[in-house]
């Protein structure tokens, strides 16, 4: 009689907790609904491909609850909302971004982003790790187990990472142009040619970066994308006077946004020696 009570109540509790775990699931995955059909708004068709999904993931976390299974439940739970929240919002992805420091252990960033896709030497000492995403490319360097900067290229138009702290706050990334950055550019470099076309700046940060600097940059792989002040500045550096060249680069501050932000230890230069041609992209991430 003891042990049938006993199996009873284990059963009974059980199923209580089948229930209360159900309730959860429904209410976390709804809250994530409503977020995406916010953002989807009229985009009937993806709301319904949307609905259909919901029903089957509810049914394989039954099967699986069922076979009492519960940690596993939960496990599945928690990557089906993050990646609902990664297709439908850069959340994810921003904050793992601000994780990263200048300073940073090699082994504390593998553990956040696991291992790089491709490594490549900078000089004798810096290495250059790249982490695809594909939302966005992400640069390491690594000296002596030790990031000393990191540079981030978005993918995709609206992913926007914060950049610069200012006194209105953090300035997200393409928000605004070159020359609403705080702090005059020491040094830069640029390149127009078939392979890649950019222009890069380092900042000052003053007392308050210590020995960091912050990147700005403007990059793009494809004619479509090639800015006209680029090209002209590029054209003043080879040909023209330094006068020519203070006004392009003044014209060209005040009109683009850059596309290209990170913070280290690095010169410029070396900062330059990472940056991936078109065909580089293509060939390691299938990207361009």
């Amino acid at each position: 009689m003891e042990k049938n009570r006993a199996d009873q109540i284990k059963s009974q509790l059980r199923q209580e907790l089948r229930e209360e775990l159900q309730d959860t699931i429904e209410e976390e995955i709804q809250e994530e609904l409503e977020e995406a059909q916010a953002v989807l708004k009229k985009k009937t068709a993806s709301q319904f491909i949307f609905s259909i999904s919901k029903g089957s993931f509810f049914a394989v976390v039954a099967v699986i609850m069922a076979l009492g299974q519960y940690s596993e439940a939960v496990v599945l739970i928690s990557d089906s909302v993050a990646t609902v929240r990664s297709i439908f919002t850069n959340d994810i992805e921003y904050e793992l971004i601000s994780k990263i420091h200048v300073g940073n252990t090699e082994s504390y960033m593998e553990s956040l982003l696991g291992s790089p896709q491709v490594s490549k030497s900078i000089d004798n000492e810096i290495t250059a790790n790249y982490f695809f995403n594909k939302k966005y490319l992400l640069t390491l360097f690594i000296k002596e187990s030790r990031v000393t900067a990191f540079t981030i290229l978005p993918l995709k138009a609206d992913f926007q990472p914060e950049t610069i702290q200012t006194v209105e706050g953090a300035k997200a990334l393409g928000e605004a142009n070159f020359i609403a950055y705080p702090g005059n550019p020491q040094l830069y470099v640029l390149n127009h040619a078939k392979t890649a076309s950019y222009y890069l700046e380092s900042l000052d940060k003053g007392r308050t970066g210590l020995f960091v600097q912050s990147y700005l940059g403007l990059m793009s792989y494809s004619v479509d994308a090639e800015s006209i002040n680029l090209a002209a500045l590029y054209k003043a550096e080879v040909h023209g006077t330094e006068q020519e060249i203070l006004k392009l680069q003044t014209q060209f501050r005040e009109s683009e946004f850059p596309n290209f932000y990170g913070e280290g230890e690095l010169n410029l230069e070396l900062i330059e020696k990472s940056i991936l041609t078109g065909a580089e992209l293509s060939s390691y991430f299938g990207q361009l």
